[in-house]
């Protein structure tokens, strides 16, 4: 069984409740990265799991719009210092496209997780305290602020002062969320209040969006307000003493409220150079899910996040797509071999999971697939920069030049494959290999260089090209064969070829590039050294 329908079940057998809601959330106050999808898509699984067990579920996610800007982040002009302590909710776009600071972070993830296959219910936090969602557990909170403050002192170092309220009003001089409650009036509903930054007195109902609880209280009255069955969390929500701790307590002796299970995920590291540190929206290291799709499909990136269990390290190497790829790949190719046969292995069956909960869309047969890394070649060299596309008739060239057969192949298969090479192509020029074939001036000078030996043999399969068929296979045996021919090391004849067409001793694959590059071109090449 895969590990989200193994939740499911449990979940099932523990709870029993007419509708099962998964819940998952973030607070949009920087880029939205891969790790913070890890949350979303452990939630979705989840939730697809539960619907695959014939029960009804529900998924939603709840953006905290309404937490204040906490720091100037590295990203921001510095004249958002003015906005620390505001609600992201009520602060300008940075970038004056969206309607607010929130938005602009958060609209590009939604839009992402629709690329994803997720289909989920979005609440916005600043929109359901507005609207007078969570007046009724403003009211229950500060009628037990006692028993709230003693159970987070049970976890606190430094107790909180008797005078502590759990509620945080929004001044109505500055719009900060940066007040102190000095008194509370229960008879008329109203606060007495003090803002730490401008100084402003006022006294509020603390309803309809005038003020917020803090994230340990706010965790679980949400819970209870949309009935939350099941809620993926970082380990340091989950951490003894952490804010799941607390909220199991408050949700059950303030709002009587069963909490929900936990599914606890570990971070997922970006790989910068030698090194692999946490992602960090507010510390600038991310590699933001919106702008997955330009360097591979979305069902990469579920496959990336759902093959492993939620509690195991992920490194996310970017150099290293083209290796996920080749992955899912041959994922898809076990899939298509092993469906329909009417008795599977435990192996095959949860392989057949994985590929159903990677992919969005399960297209009706096998598509024609090329690999990862040989389109962020074929890319680079069929791209028409004023088309902003490739030639798909110069690709069809060069995969009959390498042995692929490509007649009869479907419309669902050709539209992937172009969507596959600019994707390649892009992560090429960004963090692959970026091909640059050089002149034939520079290939001359490279050429006088090179071994006696190395050059005679350049000579030599200059010739013998002419009379071949121009194929990879063909040419990979031919560069066997003529360096054996000539006493010559295998070795030297690719690194001789590789230096004079790519100025270096390494390149791709050289039976398979040499057809790419095409008879006409290799030839003149080889031949007018």
């Amino acid at each position: 069984m895969h590990w989200s329908d193994i939740i499911a079940e449990k979940l099932i057998n523990e709870r029993k409740e007419e509708k099962y809601v998964v819940a998952s959330g973030i607070t949009p106050s920087g880029h939205i990265h891969v790790g913070n999808a890890r949350e979303t898509l452990t939630a979705d699984a989840i939730y697809k799991a539960l619907i695959h067990k014939g029960v009804d579920a529900e998924l939603i996610f709840i953006a905290d719009t309404y937490d204040p800007l906490r720091k100037l982040y590295p990203f921001l002009p510095e004249d958002f210092k003015e906005y620390i302590g505001m609600p992201i909710s009520e602060i300008p776009c940075p970038e004056g496209c969206c309607k607010s600071y929130a938005d602009h972070f958060l609209n590009p993830y939604l839009e992402s997780l629709n690329d994803l296959g997720i289909e989920l219910t979005t609440y916005k936090a600043d929109e359901n305290y507005k609207k007078g969602l969570y007046d009724e557990k403003i009211k229950i909170a500060l009628e037990n602020k006692e028993k709230i403050r003693d159970i987070l002192n049970k976890f606190r170092s430094n107790p909180l002062p008797e005078d502590w309220f759990p509620i945080n009003v929004v001044c109505e001089n500055c719009g900060r969320l940066k007040t102190k409650v000095l008194n509370y009036d229960k008879e008329r509903e109203r606060v007495i209040y003090r803002c730490e930054f401008c100084g402003h007195e006022g006294e509020v109902k603390p309803y309809k969006g005038r003020a917020k609880l803090p994230w340990r209280v706010d965790w679980p009255a949400r819970w209870s307000i949309f009935n939350v069955s099941i809620e993926p969390m970082g380990k340091d929500h989950a951490a003894a003493g952490g804010s799941y701790d607390t909220g199991v307590l408050i949700a059950r002796e303030v709002y009587n409220y069963t909490p929900p299970k936990k599914v606890v995920y570990e971070w997922i590291q970006l790989k910068v150079g030698d090194k692999a540190v946490p992602m960090s929206s507010s510390k600038g290291v991310v590699f933001a899910v919106k702008d997955w799709t330009h360097i591979a499909h979305p069902e990469i990136l579920r496959f990336l996040l759902l093959r492993s269990k939620p509690t195991k390290h992920i490194d996310f190497d970017l150099k290293k797509i083209p290796d996920l790829v080749d992955e899912y790949d041959r994922l898809e190719d076990q899939f298509f071999e092993i469906k329909g046969k009417e008795e599977l292995s435990d192996d095959e069956k949860e392989k057949i999971r994985i590929y159903e909960l990677s992919t969005p869309k399960i297209p009706e047969k096998k598509p024609f697939i090329i690999p990862y890394r040989f389109c962020s070649i074929i890319g680079q060299l069929t791209y028409d920069e004023s088309k902003k596309d490739v030639d798909m008739n110069k690709v069809f060239e060069i995969l009959k030049r390498n042995n692929y057969v490509v007649k009869d192949i479907d419309e669902f298969s050709i539209k992937k494959l172009r969507d596959r090479l600019i994707m390649a192509r892009n992560w090429a020029l960004k963090y692959g290999e970026k091909l640059i074939i050089i002149d034939e001036e520079e290939a001359k000078k490279i050429y006088e260089n090179l071994k006696d030996k190395q050059k005679e043999w350049i000579k030599y399969f200059a010739e013998k090209l002419k009379s071949v068929n121009f194929d990879a296979l063909t040419l990979h045996e031919l560069i066997y064969q003529t360096a054996k021919e000539l006493g010559l090391n295998p070795r030297e004849a690719f690194q001789a070829s590789y230096m004079i067409l790519l100025g270096k001793k390494y390149g791709p694959k050289l039976g398979a590039f040499l057809a790419t590059l095409g008879k006409d071109f290799v030839i003149r090449r080889y031949s007018s050294l």
